[in-house]
Formats: C-alpha cells, sequence, structure tokens
C-alpha cells in the first residue's frame, strides 16, 4: 500500500432519490486534490481524551490552527512544523505517564488490563499495544505494526527500564505516529489514477471527524470492520445514530460556531468606559450560548436551518434577557438559560438581532455598518467583498456635528476608490443601525433619528432588520451558501470549479428536503466527494 498525500472527490451525477446513488463516477469525472490532514487542536484533543479518559490533558500549549475561510480544519494550513512535533512528543510523554500511573485500590494502572508477570510480559505488552495502537489509528494493527512497536519496548527493558515504563515508550511512539496524528488514506498504487472508494475504515475516520470532531467509537468500527460501512444504507444508518449522540455538540462548537465566526467573540473588545456591562465577560459568553442553543434546536428538532434568520424564538440567562429588555422572571444563576418564544414585532427574531452576531460586527466604540453588511455578505450568501486598499481613510468624527453613523458612511464612500464594495455592504448594514456596539436596541444614534432603510446588491429594499430577515430567507444564495459552508467544513478544504457539480446536486436535494440540516449532513456523507479518492499525480 502506498501513502498518498492527496485526497479527491467525484462530481458524479446523482440519479433520483438521493446524491449518493450509483456511488461510481462517469469516465473522466473531474477530482479535486486534497493534501492529508493533521489533526487539528481541537481534534487532538478530543481523540486523547477518548483514549485516555475524559480528563486526559497536558501541559504542552498547543498553537492555535490558522484558518482558511474561516476553518480552523483546513488541510491547506494543518501542515507539521519542526515545533509542533516536538511539542506532541512531549504532550505524549506526559500523557502516557499519567495514563500508567495507578488509578485504583489495587495500584493498578487503566491501560496495564493483563498479567504482565514473568512469561507473560511479552503477551501482555503486545496486547496492549495492537489494541492501544488500532483505537489511536482507528484501524487494526498488521503483525509488522505491532512487532515493531514491540521492538521499542524491548529495546527499553534491554537498557533496564521497568515494564511500565518500556510500555510507555511503546505507547508514545503509537502518539506521535503520522497515522495518528493524521488522518491517513492509503491508496492501492501510487499509479491508481482511477477514483476509487475509500475503505471503511477511512471512511469511518472521514465520518467521525467531520460530525464529532473526534475518533470513530465501537460501533463505527465495527461496521467498518465487519465491511458494511460502504453499504449507503448503512452509512446512512450510522450517520443519523452519530447525530443523535452527545458528541454531535462538535458541529455546533465547531461548524456553527465558524461558519457564523461566534467563535471569534472572545476577540471583541468594546470599549470598557462605554459599554461597562460588557466588561466582566459574563454578557459575551451568553450572546455566544444564545446562538449555539438556536442553531442546536434546530438541528435537533430537524426544522429548516434557513430558520436561522427570523427564528421565532430564543435562548437568553438573566443578564441577556435584560440587555435585550425582554420582559419575564429569570433564573438568576448565569448557566440558565430559558427558551422565549419571540411575537413577530419582537426586535431579537433570527441570529441577525443576536449580540453575537451584532458585537462580532462592531468597533470597540460603535457599530459597524461595514462588518455588518460584510458578514451577511459572505458568511449567509457566500458573496465575501474583497479587502479593502492599505490607504482608505478613517472614517470622520462621531462628534454631534458630524451627523449620524449612516450620514457619515454615505459621505465616506463617495470616493470612486471605495465606492465599489460598500455600495454593496453599507446598505446591508444600514439596515441594523438600531442596534449599537453590544447589540443593545436604540432609537436613535445620538441626536439623529435612525434610518434603517437598505438594498441588496440586486436591488431588493427593505427596512430593518425583520424586514431584511425576511428577504434574505427568501434569497435563493442563502440555500446554496449553507451548502457551501458545510461542504467546506466536512472536506477539510475550499471547493473548487470541480465541486461545483456536486454542491449544485446537494443544493437541489437540500432544498428539496425542507432545508434541513439533518438531511444536508446525510447527503454529504453519502455523495461521491466525502467517500472517494484517488491518488495523487506524480509531481515532475
Amino acid at each position: 500500500m502506498a501513502l498518498s498525500l492527496m485526497a479527491c472527490q467525484s462530481q458524479s451525477p446523482a440519479p433520483e432519490g438521493g446524491i449518493g446513488d450509483g456511488l461510481q463516477p462517469p469516465p473522466n469525472a473531474p477530482f479535486t486534490a486534497q493534501l492529508i490532514r493533521r489533526l487539528n487542536r481541537t481534534e487532538y484533543l478530543n481523540t486523547v481524551r477518548e483514549l485516555l479518559g475524559p480528563t486526559a490533558s497536558t501541559s504542552q500549549v498547543l498553537p492555535a490552527d490558522d484558518q482558511v475561510g474561516g476553518y480552523d480544519n483546513n488541510a491547506q494550513v494543518l501542515s507539521l512544523s519542526p515545533l509542533l512535533l516536538e511539542k506532541y512528543a512531549l504532550a505524549a510523554e506526559e500523557l502516557v505517564a499519567s495514563a500508567l500511573a495507578p488509578t485504583n485500590s489495587q495500584g493498578r494502572a487503566r491501560l496495564l488490563t493483563c498479567d504482565f508477570s514473568g512469561a507473560n510480559e511479552e503477551p501482555c505488552a503486545k496486547q496492549i499495544l495492537a489494541r492501544f495502537g488500532s483505537q489511536a489509528w482507528r484501524r487494526p494493527l498488521s503483525a509488522e505494526d505491532v512487532s515493531a512497536l514491540l521492538a521499542r519496548v524491548k529495546a527499553s527493558r534491554t537498557a533496564g527500564d521497568t515494564f511500565e515504563v518500556a510500555l510507555g515508550v511503546g505507547l508514545q511512539s503509537i502518539l506521535v505516529s503520522p497515522h495518528f496524528l493524521f488522518r491517513v488514506e492509503l491508496d492501492p498504487s501510487p499509479d491508481a489514477l482511477e477514483p476509487h472508494p475509500l475503505n471503511d475504515f477511512e471512511l469511518a475516520t472521514r465520518l467521525s471527524y467531520f460530525l464529532w470532531s473526534g475518533p470513530p467509537d465501537e460501533a463505527l468500527l465495527a461496521a467498518a470492520a465487519a465491511g458494511t460501512l460502504k453499504q449507503e444504507a448503512e452509512l446512512e444508518q450510522q450517520v443519523r445514530r452519530m447525530l443523535a449522540d452527545p458528541r454531535a455538540q462538535a458541529l455546533v462548537d465547531n461548524f456553527a460556531g465558524q461558519w457564523l465566526r461566534t467563535r471569534q467573540l472572545a476577540l471583541a473588545q468594546p470599549s470598557p468606559s462605554q459599554f461597562p456591562t460588557y466588561a466582566s465577560g459574563q454578557l459575551a459568553q451568553a450572546m455566544a450560548m444564545e446562538t449555539a442553543l438556536v442553531f442546536r434546536e434546530l438541528l435537533q428538532s430537524d426544522r429548516s436551518v434557513l430558520d436561522l434568520v427570523d427564528a421565532d424564538f430564543t435562548y437568553v440567562n438573566a443578564a441577556l434577557a435584560t440587555h435585550y429588555g425582554l420582559p419575564g422572571s429569570f433564573d438568576p444563576d448565569p448557566t440558565r438559560f430559558t427558551r422565549v418564544t419571540l411575537s413577530p414585532q419582537s426586535s431579537r427574531r433570527g441570529i441577525l438581532t443576536h449580540g453575537s452576531i451584532l458585537t462580532l460586527n462592531a468597533t470597540p466604540t460603535r457599530n459597524s455598518t461595514v462588518k455588518r453588511g460584510k458578514w451577511v455578505l459572505g458568511r449567509l450568501l457566500c458573496q465575501e467583498p474583497p479587502p479593502p486598499p492599505a490607504n482608505v481613510p478613517q472614517l470622520p468624527s462621531s462628534s454631534p456635528t458630524a451627523g449620524s453613523l449612516r450620514q457619515r458612511m454615505e459621505q465616506h464612500v463617495s470616493d470612486p476608490a471605495c465606492s465599489g464594495c460598500h455600495q454593496k455592504m453599507d446598505p446591508i448594514g444600514f439596515a441594523l443601525e438600531h442596534y449599537d456596539a453590544i447589540g443593545a436596541w436604540r432609537a436613535t444614534d445620538g441626536q439623529y433619528t435612525i434610518d434603517a432603510r437598505g438594498t441588496f446588491p440586486d436591488g431588493r429594499t427593505f427596512d430593518g432588520a425583520l424586514e431584511m430577515a425576511t428577504v434574505l430567507k427568501n434569497d435563493p444564495d442563502l440555500p446554496s451558501c449553507v451548502v457551501r459552508h458545510v461542504f467546506t467544513y466536512a472536506m477539510g478544504r475550499t471547493p473548487e470549479w470541480s465541486d461545483e457539480l456536486a454542491i449544485a446536486q446537494l443544493t437541489q436535494t437540500f432544498q428539496a428536503r425542507g432545508h434541513r440540516m439533518k438531511e444536508l449532513l446525510v447527503q454529504v456523507v453519502l455523495s461521491p466527494p466525502f467517500r472517494m479518492r484517488r491518488a495523487q499525480e506524480a509531481q515532475p
């Protein structure tokens, strides 16, 4: 078996019934190359905890992963530097030492699952290495794999180490192997350029890190071992089982948190003097939780994910309810959130009015028309504007004589060098003028009456956040953008031209099935791009 550093995706059309039916692509179907993927920081820590227990941790500070398109699971930036490899080695040493420490009244470590006295030593070591190795490498170990690991244990024993120390050497080797740190996918031959399905264990790994940001569980590995995971019915059954598991919270934390960019809310720094209620940090945590809980309900209740933009409910704790001016009695415990039904006239319907989105897209001292318009275009419509030129002048002062923010913005972008992009972003951001830098409702902008009228680039008009949400929900680019973001997260790479057919097919199925997120997740997994690969072409 040859190790290929690239994975590719098929663009075969889907017959009636589902995008995954008829897996084999047509001749000469385009495939997109994909680099081998290292586990990102979240995936690494989740995997370690699954292997060694929920309290497993390391003092090594793993660096944050870079992002592409807002996602930190993109293979393009998941390389392995010498410094990071050193940190992984130190972390493995620390983790194994802790796992081999006595943990019960008999002084037995959780990994020492067999009798290693006398003649039992080598068979016990082989048993532990094979079991731990297959869990860590997410596939059965070959006899050669076990022999190589056992050789390290024997060498350590020969050097005078105790059995526990020597076994730890073998276990550390498992945790610093590319088979652990990377999601390895093999090809029958480096010259086999025809698209072919992933093997069952590779497919199980792709699936678990997509839905759980962690390794396959026993049930998924059992299906892989039985050779049934390639069967569409079994694969769909596994997806639905996994979506019902608590570990699917990873889709809320890692997919939705990066799609909507609420994971970046911790970086927002509203001015403490202007916004003292935000300074404690509790309000920011509540805002992020609100958006996560709304997304989670739409996912778990199998509602249309498009309801995000005008949801008739939200979740608040006492502090957030006060911030929003919502009536009612709320538990003072900041960790207790209450589901609130919102009237059609409520100023808090949909994520466009969530404090998380509004605060994230603001400056320390005021709301940002530009950032808010850019967020809607980029995250909900996949029409990301280009970055601004380096020589853009600052917005004029907010002195009482300078006019409202809208008036100053309109003057600021009269420059032809600025107007091209701002004519698309600003009219969208104007709809959110009633919300200040931390999302509190305001009737006026200082002494000026707020004008919340706006337009989309194609000329559709609205007045305020609620009307914009209604227009946005009916925008044909919204469902296709949702599909594009899910596809990007699932595949761990930016879509390319050769993916457009698959994305169009997924969008069609998504629309036909009521824009339900669960159904989209199932169809992405069943699609040829997710289930297939080919060898990388040799470089000249």
